[in-house]
């Protein structure tokens, strides 16, 4: 690959916390060389300049929760279930670019069919098809008539979950995902109920420890997030609070905050999705049906709450949509930054690293993603106006965007 030199007036600083103003950052074999002062861009030589003018970069968007073969509609649970394995490949075709071409380089798939997000991400990668780095966790890990059982890998004790992860892993899962809780998209499960039990998590933890990944765990109850707080889960998916009484919403442990920051775990909390339902309701959109097991549903100001005192606590909040639940779009993955800023009070810089590198420290890929520096993979995304002076300026339609030194465009 020829090398680029691209040319910006405003590029995020490798501390992601300022801008290097009139820099250029150099990219060979898909890597940034360096980032340097415009005055020392060479004149000739063996190497393509190109002038983005006033835009801002910053790394490419990290997005870490996504299931990409549902329609991000109120009824997605029901689509899916109309649709064949060709319609849904070809619907996961669809959103891998729409993502991609909002500024979204690297997607971890948080739980899909083995049959369809392999070959998803053996396509991309092999020029195929358009989309991001995919770090797939394929079909995860449930009961029978559990949260998302009709991907298939329900298990009844802890010998079917080590075999499912060794499944998963031959074929080439990055991580593991396990339904601690029922969720609110299956029906017939429940999220207020665990799904394991303690001993079981913590063997799985064990075992995907043992065999050099890391565990994702789904928990809306709040037995479930105390059971995976207490195992050493590393990433907390949605950290929800359910109490177990239908009369109660929910339940929230402070204490347990200071074990999530002791562990060096990562809390996913998808609150950007309330973000866009909540102003998808205020323009009259329809919403998506009420799991008919939740009687008492928490407010969102609950929630907003208890996430704005973790993150005083120092925990890691993580920018995650849902991507491809009910208004959770797959061109929107600036809203985590959004509602970060907005809801839970980051400032603008921390925003911008909640979708970049810590995303990238959750992944366990922060040696080779989430910044511009010299080393990193040359994925970044062009803005036209200043994020880190108006959090929205991270628009969905960005004027670049660059995935492993290719000019997308």
């Amino acid at each position: 690959m020829q090398k680029k030199i691209i040319k910006s007036n405003y590029i995020a600083n490798s501390n992601l916390d300022g801008w290097l103003n009139n820099h250029a950052i150099v990219i060979e074999n898909k890597k940034v060389i360096e980032v340097i002062n415009q005055d020392s861009v060479p004149q000739g030589g063996s190497f393509e300049v190109i002038d983005f003018g006033d835009t801002y970069a910053i790394p490419g968007i990290i997005e870490t929760h996504a299931h990409l073969q549902f329609s991000a509609t109120p009824d997605a649970y029901e689509i899916y279930f109309e649709e064949n394995e060709n319609q849904r490949y070809e619907r996961a075709v669809k959103n891998a670019e729409t993502a991609l071409m909002s500024g979204v380089t690297s997607l971890r798939d948080l739980g899909s069919p083995n049959n369809l997000i392999f070959p998803i991400q053996n396509d991309i990668n092999n020029g195929i098809i358009k989309g991001p780095n995919i770090y797939p966790t394929g079909t995860p890990i449930t009961i029978k008539d559990g949260h998302c059982w009709f991907f298939g890998a329900t298990v009844n004790d802890i010998n079917d979950i080590f075999r499912v992860i060794d499944n998963q892993l031959s074929l080439g899962a990055t991580h593991i995902k396990i339904m601690a809780s029922g969720g609110n998209f299956t029906p017939s499960s429940n999220p207020r109920i665990s799904q394991f039990s303690l001993k079981t998590i913590q063997e799985t933890v064990n075992y995907c420890n043992k065999n050099n990944t890391y565990l994702c765990a789904h928990t809306l109850s709040r037995n479930s997030t105390i059971q995976c707080i207490e195992s050493g889960v590393q990433n907390i998916i949605h950290g929800r609070w359910f109490d177990e009484s239908s009369d109660k919403a929910y339940s929230f442990n402070k204490e347990y905050s200071k074990m999530i920051v002791d562990k060096g775990l990562f809390v996913d909390s998808t609150i950007s999705k309330h973000l866009l339902e909540y102003e998808s309701k205020l323009m009259g959109e329809k919403q998506r049906a009420s799991n008919p097991n939740v009687k008492s549903e928490p407010t969102l100001e609950s929630i907003i709450n208890i996430f704005r005192y973790l993150d005083s606590e120092g925990v890691k909040i993580i920018g995650a949509l849902d991507m491809g639940m009910s208004r959770a779009d797959f061109n929107k993955a600036a809203a985590s930054a959004w509602v970060h800023t907005e809801w839970l009070g980051f400032d603008h810089w921390k925003a911008i690293r909640s979708i970049t590198i810590t995303n990238a420290e959750a992944l366990r890929i922060e040696k080779s993603k989430g910044l511009i520096s010299e080393g990193f993979d040359a994925d970044m995304v062009f803005y036209n106006n200043n994020p880190a002076a108006n959090i929205r300026n991270l628009v969905f339609n960005p004027a670049h965007v660059i995935k492993n030194g290719e000019i997308i465009f």
